[in-house]
């Protein structure tokens, strides 16, 4: 490409160009080029440049957190100074490296002299606040701050320190959040404050431990257990105090005191993805293929470990021995799942357990069509949950809802697909009260595993073909029902 002084007179270059090619000694280019890249603040070329996006323009970052700190003690909430008013965020934006390499390669000279007068303000002024603290440092509230009569800023909220105040006792601190909705700063006493919990926890949170926690080389804490922290383990920077609700060994951790922890040994307690829980006890929904393999059966039951992102849960479900499996035991295996892949467990009736062959008394009809003829056999594979029938049944025409003085209690039950094909294999929640034990020929073992409350289930009767890997059709977000919905989780079909 042709160079610069190569360019015709009359090209339209900026002043810095311009310079470039009038300066052979890169004095006069120097300074054109420093005010470029000059803070809009103190005029100078800028130090750690940070770009703001409210209105793209770049500053010092020891500029902005000077703005801020004057803006706190007088217009009380900081606002942007390049001139377009919006709040300006006490927790800077990270450094421009762009500019920041820009800078290196153009201004050497003018960069190391911002750099020496930064270190020789910092010998003078110093950052240091009361309390040994330093200016923008991130803290915690360890105690409720009171204004007047009325809580003001909670035990456990962060924040982050302005600067001294002017009595000399007190230290500024912008929390993240005040009982009273104001983004005002507040003046505390030094001791009122603490350093950050690691992991971003805060005091008072419930968590849940995500693994089996051992204490004293025994099980203490069992996976999914819900606990309280209290405060970090001294100075060790990743270590949390938890007060668990409940322990393996009896005790309580109110009478023992709270159990130390690491800060990715818990997880804030809070729904998963689809409304799940660490720890809770779910059943697959439908067969799950990996290829065009079927690695885990409908109705086999696990247990939730973890999010595994946005859209998906990480699963241990408890598959029983196939006949591939010499040892006859079994193995668990994890799977990340879609949640609409898994429901919630529940125990079914005594009077239908698990495994039990039944047989359907009506038609079951959905969309105006039969679902599953009367006669038509099946297996139960689990109870329903009342409180999560929302969640699994959409509304079908055409079906009677029992009598009032029928059970109102559903299970979960795989049925045979009809000997004329018109109706499929199929996964449905249906009412105890149309449907009645048979005999069958299942070949059920109900034997639980690992002492869960969800046996681990081994079926000798024909399941769906899977060829191709398809999947069975899935409900998707459904609607909630009105009482009267009583029919299908999932159906196994080609349209």
């Amino acid at each position: 490409p042709p160079s610069i002084a190569a360019l015709s007179p009359q090209a339209s270059l900026p002043a810095w160009a311009m310079a470039l090619v009038a300066d052979d000694s890169g004095e006069a280019a120097e300074e054109v080029v420093a005010e470029v890249f000059a803070c809009r603040i103190c005029d100078d070329v800028m130090l750690d440049p940070t770009t703001l996006p409210c209105c793209g323009k770049s500053f010092c970052r020891g500029c902005l957190r000077r703005w801020i700190r004057t803006s706190v003690h007088t217009a009380g909430i900081p606002r942007c100074p390049g001139g377009c008013t919006a709040k300006l965020p006490v927790r800077l934006p990270a450094r421009s490296q762009t500019l920041r390499d820009a800078i290196e390669q153009l201004l050497p000279r003018a960069l190391a002299r911002r750099q020496e007068e930064a270190r020789e303000d910092e010998a003078v002024d110093g950052e240091v606040c009361y309390g040994s603290l330093q200016e923008f440092q991130e803290v915690a509230a360890n105690r409720d701050i009171i204004f007047g009569s009325r809580l003001g800023v909670r035990q456990g909220t962060p924040g982050i320190v302005i600067g001294n105040f002017s009595d000399g006792l007190h230290v500024t601190v912008r929390f993240d959040e005040r009982e009273d909705g104001s983004e005002l700063c507040v003046n505390v006493l030094p001791e009122a404050l603490m350093a950050p919990l690691p992991g971003g926890f805060r005091l008072g949170q419930r968590v849940a431990a995500l693994y089996d926690l051992l204490l004293n080389d025994e099980l203490g804490v069992r996976l999914g257990t819900i606990g309280t922290i209290v405060g970090r383990l001294g100075d060790v920077p990743d270590r949390l105090l938890v007060l668990f609700d409940a322990r393996v060994d009896g005790r309580t951790s109110y009478s023992d005191g709270p159990v130390s922890v690491s800060f990715r040994e818990v997880q804030l307690h809070r729904p998963l993805v689809g409304g799940f829980f660490i720890a809770q006890r779910v059943q697959s929904a439908m067969d799950l293929i990996v290829g065009d393999r079927v690695v885990v059966r409908a109705g086999t039951c696990g247990s939730v470990l973890a999010e595994f992102s946005d859209t998906r849960l990480t699963v241990v479900f408890e598959c029983p021995a196939d006949a591939n499996d010499a040892s006859g035991s079994g193995h668990n295996g994890c799977f990340n799942v879609l949640p609409m892949e898994i429901r919630p467990w529940c125990e079914p009736p005594a009077d239908l357990p698990l495994g039990c062959s039944v047989e359907v008394v009506v038609d079951l009809f959905g969309a105006s069509m039969v679902l599953v003829p009367a006669g038509t056999r099946g297996v139960v594979l689990g109870g329903v949950d009342e409180a999560q029938v929302h969640r699994w049944l959409p509304r079908f025409e055409g079906w009677a809802r029992p009598s009032p003085s029928a059970p109102q209690a559903q299970v979960f039950v795989a049925f045979e697909a009809s000997e004329d094909g018109r109706c499929p294999h199929a996964f449905l929640a249906v009412y105890v009260s149309v449907l009645q034990k048979v005999s069958s020929e299942v070949d059920v073992d109900s034997s639980h595993s690992g002492g869960g409350s969800a046996p681990g289930v081994q079926r000798s009767y024909t399941w769906p073909s899977t060829a191709g890997g398809k999947r069975f059709k899935t409900p998707g977000q459904l609607p909630r029902p009105p009482t009267e919905a009583t029919l299908v989780v999932v159906v196994a079909g080609n349209d």
